[in-house]
């Protein structure tokens, strides 16, 4: 299940209040919430730091956020980042 364009802005306008406006902009600036399978959601952020301090910090936030507005129980949240650039050529 993907959100429609007024859930992902739902999503981010409580995201913006849970972490506040300063962390909300350091973290998740371009971040698109890709959808549900099952009780696992998917978010994409802009690089692999930000995946991995929304998971490790953050990831209560983002399943509150989302269980409120898409009316879903959130087991788990997996944050992917965007840009690979960083990662080595395989």
């Amino acid at each position: 299940m993907r959100p429609t364009d007024d859930q992902q802005l739902a999503i981010e306008a409580m995201l913006n209040n849970l972490l506040g406006a300063r962390e909300y902009d350091r973290l998740c600036l371009g971040m698109k919430v890709g959808g549900m399978d099952e009780d696992v959601l998917y978010v994409f952020v802009s690089n692999e730091s930000c995946a991995a301090e929304i998971e490790a910090d953050h990831s209560d936030d983002f399943a509150v956020a989302a269980q409120h507005v898409l009316n879903r129980p959130v087991r788990c949240v997996n944050v992917v980042p965007l840009d690979f650039s960083n990662s080595p050529a395989p």
